[in-house]
């Protein structure tokens, strides 16, 4: 079995990171977090199998798990289990096998995957949210608790009534939203650990974080914080931007690949449909950065003639 799975450590190091925000997950939503969880990842290697199997030497990345994982916690808790099984059949073949396999992706795997959903099923992750549990033991005692149904998170809630939410609330997590986005204390303490091990590079999380914020302040000419602790980019910054393989390799581009990210977001946040809008920055950014990283080499190269 061993030989079937190829040993890659800093993606179990990511998956270490990602236990904490699922079990803080289930304790806010109930064990339907973990079944979502493991249906995202047992569906996205099955899909990675059939691509390589019969190849040579063919084995399953176990980044493979961290893309079922980090698409399950993008996802609304109450994600109907078969829209799981699709977003991850999707994620895995157009977003990292047409591409021939884990190394050579352009895109995230995760972010295609919860991308596809979000356009095809849009009323699955816009208007069916869970209020959390917000007391010992929580959801721990709980499968799902449909009483706790609310179609408001807090995005959904400033775009309709203008209201922001508190900002102790956003950074300890306990209000409506995806699985693993709600708590930003829990994410930034798990990045550090990433940081610290080197398992992601800082740079791109400051650069797409700190352009968010100076555009959301200029497009909307008030407090930014609010709106950098909701929506999840702060988890998609530090779990998506920091992907080793989609990542920009040269320095100057990472930057830029992180501006473009953050701007592009809050851009979208503002004169969209979208609430959200990390992830079709993340695709865009995920486009563009290989034609600017070959311009900075074209100029590099013609300078040392």
């Amino acid at each position: 079995m061993n030989n079937l799975f190829l040993q890659q450590k800093n993606m179990k190091r990511m998956l270490y990171a990602l236990v904490p925000i699922t079990i803080f997950g289930i304790f806010l939503f109930g064990w339907r977090v973990l079944a979502v969880v493991l249906i995202s990842n047992i569906v996205a290697v099955i899909t990675e199998y059939l691509f390589i199997k019969g190849k040579k030497n063919g084995r399953i990345s176990m980044a493979v798990f961290v893309s079922g994982t980090l698409l399950a916690l993008s996802l609304p808790p109450t994600i109907p289990f078969w829209m799981v099984a699709i977003g991850a059949i999707v994620g895995i073949s157009f977003g990292k096998m047409v591409f021939g396999g884990f190394g050579m992706n352009l895109f995230n795997p995760a972010i295609v995957g919860r991308t596809f959903i979000y356009i095809s099923f849009a009323n699955a992750l816009t208007l069916r949210w869970l209020k959390p549990f917000t007391s010992w033991p929580g959801g721990f005692v709980y499968f799902q608790n449909l009483n706790n149904l609310t179609s408001a998170t807090p995005l959904i809630l400033f775009r309709d009534s203008g209201k922001l939410t508190e900002i102790p609330e956003l950074l300890f997590g306990i209000i409506p939203g995806s699985i693993g986005e709600t708590s930003t204390l829990l994410i930034l303490l798990t990045g550090i650990y990433l940081i610290l091990t080197k398992t992601a590079k800082w740079q791109p999380i400051l650069a797409t974080l700190g352009s968010f914020l100076l555009f959301s302040w200029f497009f909307r000419s008030q407090n930014p914080l609010p709106f950098l602790l909701s929506g999840g980019i702060i988890f998609g910054a530090v779990y998506m931007t920091t992907d080793p393989v989609s990542m920009p390799k040269d320095k100057r581009t990472i930057w830029i690949y992180g501006i473009i990210i953050g701007s592009l977001t809050a851009f979208i946040r503002k004169f969209s449909l979208f609430v959200g809008g990390f992830s079709f920055a993340l695709l865009i950014a995920n486009t563009f950065s290989p034609i600017i990283e070959y311009g900075f080499k074209q100029i590099k190269a013609k300078r040392s003639k």
